[in-house]
């Protein structure tokens, strides 16, 4: 019989690469112990963790007595000093939510006692006028809005690569990649023993499932059926960098029972971006945009800012968030199979509240699983990680220092985000594999022109560096390869022309 190799042997499997696996891995990271974190896709960030509104929330939108409510305004603590350790684009600007006519004017006043009792710091309700008083391009039906100073926005690749990168450079492994197909179990189910995989068995004393919309069915593998992710599609419209300054803050429509609306915000990189719907779909991964879904989200954001310029639009796009029924974060350590962990139906504050999460997943770790994993500090944990340097935010005299140090400083790639060679270089070195890859660390193909420049300078800098065909270049994994052939070469015999 032939039995499937052992790739490793760990005291931790994560499973799942997002921003709730990439926070647990880096917390991991500050002990001893081995820990590994394995990733079905082929780019970090993939799932919701890449497609979402890069929001760091305030808190005040959750029920108190929640886990949301708990961990949300912990996690936006957390990052007013993470993202200087971990050097990702971080801008505080604050949000509203907005209300227009006295029904939504007394959802505020339940959102405000909210925000109050979760202890977020500096929330109000201010009126229509001052509301248009800050910001100009509000709409003026807008009859009150509340505001919530500690709100911001972040860069959601730069933030979920850097956790995962610190996490590497403290000792975790990654595997990309690298589909769970099952669980180990020792003889009477009892105890987890690791994972499986098509490449292999991971064995591990702790495994934790943060796999994010697929987390119900890795619980289940435990016999866990406690709960059920209901796979939310939201779509989104970015648009150009010209147009970014028609807010500052983050604007919240008045929430329903869909959800918190369609909202309006610049981003960490200075575009205006709008949405999400919200539309419950059985497919964990149909993440395509509809006309129906974007006429929603301009017509949700115009009632609130009007008279954006959808000529300005340069992109769509669209993400699946892993709703439970419950509406709240499942965080807990089963106690038969022992050793199996979860931290699922992580949405909407998720990527606030993640790094509270992570924090609070180790030390149930250590009260609970202590027997299994030891929990001795590492001495030489570095919390601090660089970013690839940002050529377009450098002021001309550094550029010209790393062009004469480095002619592939001097070569642009992108116009459109001033991405030049080096970086490009830099990106695959840390791990970058397809075009969409080399995009989520140095923003190719972000711009107005959406790749039309840029992309086939980027497929030909993977094949360079990485020693393969140009052919063999994917966009974001799987068979999205780039190219089919080389111009002219000839037929094959009974090829169709």
């Amino acid at each position: 019989m032939h039995w499937p190799a052992v790739i490793g042997d760990y005291d931790v499997i994560v499973i799942g690469a997002g921003i709730s696996g990439g926070t647990i891995a880096r917390e991991l990271s500050r002990y001893t112990l081995k820990a590994a974190v394995i990733e079905r896709a082929p780019d970090i960030p993939f799932g919701s963790s890449r497609a979402n509104s890069s929001m760091i929330h305030g808190g005040f939108d959750d029920k108190p007595g929640t886990m949301k409510a708990r961990f949300c305004p912990a996690g936006n603590r957390m990052y007013q000093t993470l993202h200087e350790e971990l050097d990702f684009k971080f801008r505080k600007c604050g949000s509203y939510v907005c209300a227009i006519g006295e029904e939504e004017e007394k959802h505020l006043e339940m959102l405000l006692g909210y925000g109050k009792a979760n202890g977020v710091p500096g929330i109000e309700i201010i009126s229509g006028d001052a509301l248009r008083a800050r910001e100009p391009n509000a709409a003026p039906a807008i009859t009150a809005a509340l505001w919530s100073p500690t709100a911001a926005i972040v860069n959601n690749f730069e933030a979920s690569l850097a956790f995962i990168e610190n996490a590497r450079r403290n000792g975790v492994d990654l595997f990309m990649e690298t589909e769970v197909n099952g669980l180990l179990f020792n003889e009477d189910r009892s105890r987890v023993r690791g994972v499986a995989t098509k490449r292999g068995d991971f064995t591990a004393r702790v495994v934790i499932n943060a796999a994010g919309v697929n987390s119900d069915i890795i619980s289940r593998m435990a016999g866990d059926d406690s709960f059920l992710i209901h796979p939310t599609r939201g779509e989104y419209f970015i648009f150009d960098r010209r147009v970014g300054d028609m807010v500052d803050a983050f604007f919240f429509s008045c929430p329903s029972d869909k959800g918190k609306g369609v909202t309006v915000t610049h981003t960490a990189d200075d575009n205006l971006l709008i949405g999400p719907t919200s539309v419950h779909q059985a497919d964990r991964d149909n993440r395509n945009t509809t006309r129906p879904g974007l006429e929603e989200v301009f017509e949700g954001a115009s009632r609130i800012v009007p008279n954006i310029p959808r000529n300005m639009a340069i992109t769509t796009f669209s993400g699946v968030r892993a709703n439970s029924k419950s509406g709240d974060f499942h965080i807990n350590a089963l106690s038969s199979p022992r050793g199996f962990v979860n931290v699922a139906g992580i949405k909407s504050p998720g990527f606030t509240s993640a790094p509270a999460i992570a924090a609070y997943v180790v030390e149930m770790m250590k009260d609970s699983l202590g027997d299994l994993v030891k929990f001795e500090p590492d001495p030489k944990f570095v919390p601090e990680r660089r970013h690839i340097p940002r050529f377009a935010d450098m002021p001309m005299e550094e550029r010209e220092r790393l062009a004469k140090a480095d002619p592939k400083w001097g070569q642009i790639v992108c116009r459109c985000e001033s991405v030049t060679e080096a970086q490009v270089v830099e990106a695959i070195k840390r791990g970058a594999r397809t075009v969409a890859g080399v995009k989520l660390w140095v923003r190719p193909g972000t711009g107005r022109c959406q790749g039309g420049f840029c992309a086939p300078r980027v497929v030909e800098i993977l094949a360079r560096e990485l020693g393969v065909s140009p052919l063999e270049i994917t966009r974001h994994g799987d068979d999205s390869f780039m190219l089919t052939g080389k111009t002219k070469e000839p037929l094959l015999p009974g090829e169709p022309l």
